[in-house]
């Protein structure tokens, strides 16, 4: 009999070491249980199956309902009345470019531009700067042009100009360095250099700018004298150290112009009130003119209307002498003189004509060129001649005739054509032949002068004949494009519902085929408001195809089968396409646009199958998560229960190996 005593020491295995697999079994069972746990999903991968088929389908509706919103959009420009009014507009020349409203009435405008329009403006004195002071700094002594120091050079000798000293200093220096005959003289605000040979300024070495400061250029002589005077604004600083010709500015201040008011501190320069004008609601362009050495203002419109200006505190304007109190005056703008269709002349304030000027409503016409208007200045009674504005470009034997919206010259008439005996290029006499005008004798008796505005224009403007016409390209192509997406619809319809049957006899089966309400709801109800007659309708056009499109009743697609009957119907029965389309909910376009809405519609049959669809997909995700929760607990149920068999078989192991060592 064998006794034993003592404890008995196992060897030490943890529960990690008997969970790899057959470690004290031999056995695999890890394997098995993979095997067994990917049997157990079968019905995962079915319903995986299932939910790509349900994500197919409801990508076959999104892309549907793509095309069908796409028809949608097209119906609801086609069922819009003012579609089929829109314009087709067309001019002969491009200096006149023409737009058109929907509705304009169709037909031909010849326009003859006599004058353009310009933009008023005011004119502020010149000489609103004062002289330089010869004796002070340069920097400081009032140049319209301010100097930079450098070196500059003058017969060939470089001098170093400094803006601290003044111009008497450095036009004295400049002689001394030169020497010989050389000589200058200040008077009337401008230099004169002269010498006895040839006087020759600058160098491409120079540096300052003195030479343009005092506007001197060579001239090939041996005297040369500034272009203009040498004081003026210097712009960059304020009103109170600006050097104006009538004193000091204010240092701050408000005036209007055109009723909007412009304020300005003591720290603003004249840029900076400049630039405030300009950024304003006043509509005027407001710059300093250095060389005439005056300010200016120009309307930002064109035509003859008035600029209003008023110094309210401070007195810029008054400086400036832009107020006709300071010998400021207005340049007044010209209208555009023109004619349409004979009627006229006529005046717009615009260089675009448009229904407040021609009458004619939703034509807008944009002219750039304008020729054959001459402004009277003065009538010369007694030499029988008529001065103009400006020049006139008339030539002799010319035919002109008269247009006053005051009083004509005594002696004219506004109805009588006259012909031009060129005197100068402003101004001629005036004769009831061509042949007199040309010879020069029995000039009209012109017996008193203008009241007012009086042109005269010739028979040589600018002509542009502008057409307009109903835009029937545009209505064929809108039309042609809700063809194009009925047979999209269709076409795709039929994709999506088809089965097809390979060599071996598998058939396969579309994507929405079963679909009812795609197959058969959807395109029957498209087909039957493509194809079908418009109700209330009592032309020759009531349906489709009245305007050449048909069905070849194999398909449910449209084509054009007769052209030359949609051009027919475009150009002579416009009237009845527009109703053809546009009829209150019977309209093709109407009635098309009323299903897609609803059928498109948050609460319509599609939303609430695709909601449905994408419902399902979420529920199948849902039972695939479930059922993998319960593989996961049966998978662990078998581990656990093989960990237990392996801690059963290690345990048994040590105790046979502790038994056969005893036996040793």
């Amino acid at each position: 009999m064998l006794c034993f005593s003592g404890v008995v020491q196992l060897p030490h295995e943890t529960s990690m070491d008997l969970n790899v697999s057959g470690l004290a079994s031999g056995f695999d069972w890890k394997s098995m249980v993979d095997q067994l746990t990917n049997v157990e999903r079968a019905p995962q991968r079915r319903m995986r199956t299932e939910q790509a088929g349900v994500r197919a389908k409801n990508a076959a509706f999104t892309r549907l309902k793509t095309e069908l919103t796409s028809l949608k959009t097209v119906s609801e420009q086609l069922k819009d009345t003012a579609f089929f009014d829109t314009r087709k507009v067309t001019s002969s020349e491009t200096h006149a470019t023409a737009t058109a409203d929907s509705g304009t009435s169709s037909g031909e405008y010849n326009f003859e531009i006599f004058q353009l329009a310009t933009s008023a403006k005011q004119l502020g004195a010149s000489d609103v700067g004062a002289a330089v002071n010869t004796s002070s700094a340069m920097s400081s002594g009032g140049f319209s042009i301010a100097v930079t120091g450098g070196t500059v050079t003058v017969q060939g000798k470089q001098v170093t100009v400094s803006t601290d000293d003044s111009l008497n200093t450095t036009l004295a220096a400049i002689k001394t360095a030169v020497g010989g005959s050389f000589d200058y003289s200040v008077s009337g605000d401008k230099v004169t250099l002269t010498d006895s040979s040839e006087i020759v300024l600058g160098s491409a070495t120079d540096t300052s700018n003195f030479l343009q400061a005092l506007r001197l250029n060579a001239n090939g002589t041996t005297s040369i004298s500034s272009s203009g005077k040498l004081g003026g604004i210097d712009i960059s600083v304020t009103p109170a150290n600006a050097n104006f010709t009538d004193g000091t500015g204010a240092a701050s201040g408000s005036f209007k112009i055109n009723g909007t008011t412009i304020s300005w501190d003591s720290s603003a320069t004249i840029t900076d009130i400049l630039d405030k004008i300009n950024s304003s609601e006043a509509s005027v362009y407001a710059n300093y003119d250095p060389v005439n050495d005056r300010f200016l203002l120009t309307n930002k419109t064109t035509g003859d209307v008035g600029i209003t200006l008023e110094d309210v505190t401070g007195d810029f304007l008054a400086k400036s002498r832009l107020l006709t109190a300071n010998s400021g005056a207005l340049s007044r703008g010209k209208n555009l003189l023109y004619k349409v269709n004979d009627a006229g002349p006529l005046e717009s304030k615009s260089n675009t004509i448009d229904s407040n000027s021609s009458g004619i409503q939703g034509l807008a016409v944009t002219a750039t060129k304008g020729n054959g208007a001459s402004k009277i200045s003065s009538v010369d009674t007694s030499g029988e001649t008529v001065t103009t504005e400006s020049s006139h470009g008339y030539s002799t034997g010319e035919a002109v005739t008269v247009y006053s919206p005051g009083t004509i010259p005594g002696g004219l008439s506004s109805n009588t054509t006259y012909y031009v005996r060129v005197l100068s290029s402003s101004s001629y006499t005036l004769h009831t032949t061509k042949a007199n005008a040309e010879s020069g004798t029995n000039a009209v008796d012109l017996t008193s002068t203008q009241t007012g505005d009086v042109y005269l224009m010739s028979s040589s403007p600018k002509i542009a004949t502008v057409s307009v016409q109903a835009d029937t390209d545009t209505i064929k192509n809108k039309i042609a494009g809700f063809i194009s997406q009925i047979n999209k619809v269709q076409s795709l319809i039929k994709t999506q519902t088809a089965s097809s049957t390979d060599a071996d006899g598998k058939v396969t089966l579309g994507v929405l085929a079963g679909e009812s309400l795609v197959s058969m709801t959807i395109s029957g109800d498209i087909r039957t408001k493509a194809i079908e007659s418009v109700d209330g309708l009592s032309g020759t056009i009531t349906r489709l195809e009245s305007i050449g499109y048909t069905s070849s009743g194999y398909s449910n697609e449209l084509s054009l089968s007769d052209s030359s009957t949609l051009e027919t119907a475009l150009s002579e029965n416009l009237g009845q396409v527009k109703s053809l389309f546009t009829t209150t909910t019977d309209g093709l376009a109407n009635s098309m646009y009323t299903y897609l809405d609803t059928l498109l519609d948050d609460d319509g049959s599609l939303e609430t199958t695709q909601n449905n669809l994408t419902n399902q997909i979420s529920s199948i995700d849902q039972q695939i998560a479930d059922h993998e929760r319960r593989v996961q607990m049966n998978r662990d149920t078998l581990i656990r229960s093989f960990v237990n068999m392996e801690q059963a078989q290690s345990k048994i192991n040590n105790d046979m190996s502790f038994l056969m060592s005893r036996f040793k």
